[in-house]
């Protein structure tokens, strides 16, 4: 359009939030996958210091290498993410851009930003509790996890209970694999302790 200059990466974010659907069209048309990946790592770094606020890293220190591990974990994880998802809807007929899906996703990502102020609040006024930070979490993996559906819902144009079936399916793979190696594990060791005792 003429006269009209394109949307800056700040105002972009901005309207993520505040009009999405002015956001999805210019997502659409730039494609700034640079982008995504800015809101995977600001999210997955607010994730990594909240919890670590929250005395919640169980399995990792609090050091630049915890973080890095974290980081790209969860920019792999957005990834793959994107790739899955863009491939169950492509296999249903139903067209949209990955790059597209990836910025809209890493975006979402950006709601664990909120995470680190509100760790420190609630550190402030439950000092001995680890339940308010735990009901925080849950909450913003589901703002997070509707904002993907949501984002999914504009870039391919499909409703919003097809965007929350599709968006469920890869996690839903990943518990059903894990619930499949930790029974594959179980009867292994029955059958070892059987043999053992044989």
């Amino acid at each position: 359009m003429a006269g009209v200059e394109p949307l800056s990466a700040l105002e972009l974010i901005f309207d993520y939030f505040e009009d999405h659907v002015r956001a999805a069209s210019a997502i659409e048309q730039r494609r700034p996958v640079a982008l995504g990946v800015i809101g995977f790592l600001v999210g997955a770094v607010s994730l990594f210091v909240s919890q670590a606020l929250a005395q919640r890293l169980t399995l990792l220190s609090f050091s630049y290498t915890s973080c890095l591990l974290v980081v790209v974990g969860r920019l792999a994880a957005g990834f793959a993410l994107a790739a899955v998802v863009h491939l169950i809807l492509e296999m249903g007929g139903v067209r949209g851009s990955a790059a597209s899906l990836f910025v809209q996703l890493g975006l979402a990502d950006l709601a664990w930003a909120v995470a680190v102020p509100l760790v420190i609040l609630l550190r402030l006024v439950y000092p001995g509790s680890t339940w308010p930070a735990t009901g925080l979490f849950a909450v913003l993996w589901l703002l997070t996890l509707s904002l993907k559906a949501r984002g999914l819902t504009d870039t391919y144009h499909v409703s919003t209970g097809r965007a929350w079936i599709t968006l469920i399916l890869p996690y839903a793979a990943v518990v059903v694999a894990s619930l499949l190696m930790l029974s594959l594990a179980a009867v292994e060791l029955a059958v070892q302790l059987f043999k053992a005792f044989r």
